[in-house]
């Protein structure tokens, strides 16, 4: 029972510091705003975690993790490289918006202030690296027709779906809204 209520605890604490990084970045959250939004004490989170980085590591862990589920997913889609790459911007784009331990974890791997405090990740890297191979594919396929070169076309795409609202934007824009303009944008219609 006292390993599960454990479990139970750390599960809660990360995912309040999840809504707190994703929404402050690393140097912007607050231990004492994660623990007040769950009724709980710092004393509770030090039991569970040493340190601020050591939670932004457990948070960006978990990001890595729901990553390499998504990457390795079995389900093979049918129309090549072009409906796998769609599928996998769909799935991350509901991630984004859904998913708010992926969410913090995307915002902690792109900070670089986190190499200070041992934090690492290849999240980022990962990500682009296997959707640019997934375009270049798709073009030799033919089952992609955007022209562009496959680095850059996966940046954009990569950028449409993690990117947050843009100045002036509506802050309510999704990722998968900014992934439907940028299907539209190239003229491939909606994934």
């Amino acid at each position: 029972m006292s390993q599960e209520r454990s479990a139970r605890t750390r599960r809660l604490l990360l995912r309040a510091a999840a809504v707190e990084f994703a929404a402050h970045g690393y140097s912007g959250a607050h231990l004492k705003t994660v623990v007040a939004g769950i009724g709980m004490t710092k004393g509770a989170l030090y039991g569970h975690f040493a340190s601020k980085a050591a939670l932004a590591e457990s948070v960006l862990a978990e990001g890595v993790r729901t990553w390499q589920d998504l990457r390795s997913d079995p389900v093979a889609p049918r129309g090549g490289a072009g409906a796998e790459l769609r599928r996998l911007a769909v799935r991350l784009a509901r991630l984004m918006d859904d998913d708010v331990v992926f969410r913090a974890a995307v915002r902690l791997a792109s900070e670089p202030q986190l190499i200070a405090c041992d934090v690492k990740s290849d999240l980022l890297a990962d990500m682009t690296e296997h959707t640019t191979a997934l375009v270049v594919r798709a073009q030799r396929e033919g089952s992609l027709t955007a022209v562009f070169p496959p680095e850059a076309f996966s940046g954009l795409l990569t950028a449409a779906i993690l990117g947050g609202p843009q100045p002036g934007a509506d802050t309510g824009t999704t990722s998968r809204a900014r992934l439907g303009g940028l299907w539209n944008l190239i003229g491939s219609g909606s994934p």
